[in-house]
């Protein structure tokens, strides 16, 4: 009988999954789970790798990803997004969501090259995202550097257990190691923390060497003796840090991982940042002798996450610029579709009269300048009225108002807009050119808005509310604002109208339709 068939469905998985080279010398690197739908992709990758020194396991079915990982427990994860069963997705938060496999780090290798998909990945607990096709050179650059930072982490993790464990032996030995000075100090001056520890009355016993570079000592013995007020020029900091201890001490209770930014630069004249960690020491009897300070530099990881925070910062920018702030926020949370019916909007189009033909006349670059020069006043009339800008379609600019967040208002609000638009256009005077004039078109009603497409996605609107907004422009004349008689009768107690009589709508008949004038006096 064949091996594999005295094994459990798993574990023959496993074995008829795996390559097996010729076993080396030597351990391999790491062991690593590559998962894609496309078996020639598996090979592929699973031989360059073993070239490599590494050990690989190969999968095309999501499930089975989740429930080999959990028995393997690789070193780190390839993984497709596109796989019958489940995703990629799915298959990353089930691990992270799995105790035994959620410190596995899970690149994405995957076609899929946008944004919204990489926005899902990193959220599922992705740690990198490759595009296919790739280079080798580049799988195996991240690969490496994702190993490193898991070795570096499982590295930092095991010496802070170190360090509270020799703080927690120091503390519960203090009286023993009385009388070994000397090798205290030695085992105290040979740890990358700075550390200080003072009695009840918070005067200094004593600190590490680290902990006298830093306050500018000669050695750790010239602390003993002193407080805080010795220490720092400053009395009301030195003032904070005695409440604080005072506190710890009163309380017996820890104060751990107080990030704060030292109150002097260094040599250099540059900040750190500490973390600060202050623990009650305790004599054989339990009682409260003292307090333990170990502070850490953390200078370079505060940099990191202020870096990030600030990339961070710039992709929701740009995201803002794309898309209105409350679709943002639905899409931060994954929504795969967003669609959504408003029943009380009003749209607003507006064209520039004879553009098309001045594009003919002047350069490109003089085309675009006028339109940003344009559109950028319409911008600020669009935040002015809290409107939201849809989209401009060559040199024509959509505004809707009423979405995505509900107002009731939003009839006034673009009407407004609009007689702002005219106003603004008759004082905008292109050098070299004649003046130049609107045609503006609005319609109010229910309409359907949401996110199309995978790339370069936008936020837009349908329905016969848009049409009707749409020919309201096509149909009026410069200089003018032509609106619905739904929208009239929204408004009229409010603007001043002039009735057009019965006009001919594309696909509508005869509809009446009415010159907006200006705003009533009250």
């Amino acid at each position: 009988m064949p091996l594999a068939c005295c094994l459990s469905p798993l574990a023959s998985c496993l074995l008829l999954m795996t390559d097996h080279p010729h076993p080396s010398e030597t351990s391999p690197k790491a062991t690593l789970l590559l998962v894609d739908d496309r078996p020639e992709t598996l090979h592929l990758l699973s031989r360059l790798l073993l070239r490599k020194g590494y050990q690989t396991h190969s999968l095309t079915d999501g499930v089975q990803a989740v429930d080999v990982a959990e028995q393997l427990r690789p070193d780190l994860i390839l993984l497709d997004i596109n796989m019958p069963g489940i995703d990629g997705f799915d298959v990353c938060r089930r691990l992270k969501a799995n105790s035994a496999t959620e410190g596995i780090p899970i690149i994405f290798v995957s076609a899929l090259d946008n944004v919204l998909d990489k926005v899902k990945a990193f959220a599922a607990g992705g740690v990198d995202y490759i595009t296919k096709p790739f280079q080798f050179a580049e799988v195996l650059a991240r690969i490496e550097n994702q190993l490193k930072l898991k070795d570096l982490q499982e590295q930092l993790e095991a010496k802070n257990q170190q360090l509270q464990a020799e703080v927690n032996e120091r503390i519960r030995a203090e009286e023993a190691l009385r009388d070994q000075e000397q090798y205290l100090r030695l085992i105290l001056d040979n740890i990358p923390q700075q550390v200080f520890w003072k009695d009840t009355n918070l005067v200094f016993l004593g600190c590490n060497q680290n902990w006298a570079n830093a306050a500018q000592l000669k050695s750790p013995n010239d602390v003993v003796g002193k407080t805080d007020y010795d220490m720092f020029g400053d009395r009301e900091i030195a003032e904070q840090f005695r409440i604080q201890d005072r506190r710890i001490i009163d309380s017996n209770t820890p104060e751990l991982h107080i990030v704060a930014k030292k109150q002097k630069p260094d040599a250099e004249g540059k900040y750190l940042w500490l973390d600060i960690n202050k623990i009650p020491i305790h004599n054989q009897e339990g009682e409260v002798v003292g307090i333990l300070g170990v502070l850490e530099d953390i200078t370079q990881r505060k940099l990191a996450e202020e870096a990030l925070k600030a990339e961070k910062q710039k992709s929701e920018h740009l995201l803002l610029n794309i898309l209105p702030k409350a679709i943002v926020d639905r899409l931060k949370q994954l929504e795969s579709a967003i669609a959504d019916r408003f029943d009380d909007t009003t749209v607003m189009f507006a064209d520039i009269v004879g553009f098309t033909a001045l594009s003919s006349e002047v350069s490109p670059v003089e085309v675009v300048n006028l339109l940003n020069q344009i559109f950028s006043l319409f911008d600020r009339l669009a935040d002015k009225h809290k409107l939201e800008k849809i989209k401009t379609i060559g040199d024509a600019y959509m505004v809707a108002g009423g979405l995505p967040i509900p107002r009731s208002d939003s009839p006034e609000a673009v009407a407004n807009m609009a007689l702002d638009m005219l106003e603004a256009m008759a004082n905008f005077q292109p050098a070299g050119m004649g003046p130049l004039e609107l045609r503006i078109g609005m319609n109010s009603g229910p309409v359907v808005a949401g996110v199309i497409g995978i790339k370069k996605f936008i936020y837009d609107l349908w329905g016969d509310t848009v049409n009707v907004a749409s020919r309201m422009e096509s149909t009026g004349v410069p200089g003018r604002i032509q609106v619905s008689e739904d929208t009239y009768r929204k408004l009229h107690n409010s603007f001043v109208f002039e009735e057009r009589g019965l006009t001919p709508i594309k696909g509508k008949g005869t509809m009446k339709t009415y010159w907006l004038v200006g705003r009533k006096e009250f």
